[in-house]
């Protein structure tokens, strides 16, 4: 009885000294969450949970295990002594877009009446006619006086010419980014690793870092096929850069 109580307390000894492999899975409150970065903050080795959002890493009693992704509040988990940390489920809280309330007090805008102004031009171009006949009459010497009509009716286009209308802006979405990495022949995996620099086990965690940043959908265009491209490459160095400070923290 002596000896066993003794192995049993040589191993948790040993547990607690030398630590154990943590396994897990990563949910919220309605699905599994890939591509979360697992860290320990203790030795600052971190990997990342997969398609599945399963990970393993190496800890011990007393060590603090933190997980973050861009889409969740991030999370810090101590671990507890004698306790097997074999399977266990971590859940992540998802984050929520909070706009700070705002008062606006409403201005007094001026509008502009197309027929009034119209009214008001036509009258003055005739009193501007009666007076001053002569600078009405066709001249071809290009020094002669101004032609006050032309250039009234030319006035009067740019003021009533319909302003263009803008789309309204529509960050690309999550199902987007997805198919266009899977049928796009241009932005596929093999762009992403050879030409953005992401290894592929990051591409989930840097999908949702694009979308974190409101990419504008008017770029999946083909038109704006080489706009897009410039647009990845750019936000290839900022996540490469943005996740080398995170390990290296």
């Amino acid at each position: 009885m002596y000896k066993l109580l003794l192995l049993f307390s040589f191993i948790f000894v040993s547990q607690c000294i030398y630590g154990q492999t943590i396994t897990g899975t990563v949910y919220d409150d309605k699905t599994i969450v890939p591509g979360v970065i697992v860290k320990n903050l203790r030795t600052k080795i971190t990997t990342i949970a997969d398609d599945e959002g399963r990970f393993i890493v190496d800890a011990r009693a007393q060590d603090s295990i933190s997980f973050y992704v861009f889409t969740h509040l991030e999370k810090t988990i101590v671990l507890k002594d004698g306790v097997d940390y074999k399977n266990f489920v971590v859940e992540l809280t998802r984050k929520v877009n909070q706009l700070d309330e705002v008062i606006i007090k409403k201005e007094a805008k001026f509008e502009f009446e197309k027929k009034e102004f119209a009214d008001t031009f036509e009258n003055q171009v005739k009193t501007h006619q009666e007076l001053y006949p002569e600078q009405y009459e066709f001249n071809s010497n290009p020094n002669a006086n101004l032609n006050f009509v032309n250039i009234g009716k030319r006035l009067w286009k740019l003021i009533t010419k319909e302003k263009r209308k803008i789309p309204p802006f529509v960050p690309i979405k999550l199902e987007e980014y997805i198919g266009l990495f899977k049928e796009d022949k241009t932005i596929n995996d093999r762009f992403l690793i050879e030409t953005v620099k992401i290894p592929l086990e990051f591409k989930p965690l840097f999908i949702d870092f694009c979308i974190s940043k409101n990419v504008d959908s008017e770029l999946l265009k083909e038109k704006n096929k080489f706009l897009l491209i410039e647009e990845f490459i750019n936000l290839g160095k900022e996540f490469s850069e943005m996740l080398e400070t995170d390990v290296n923290d």
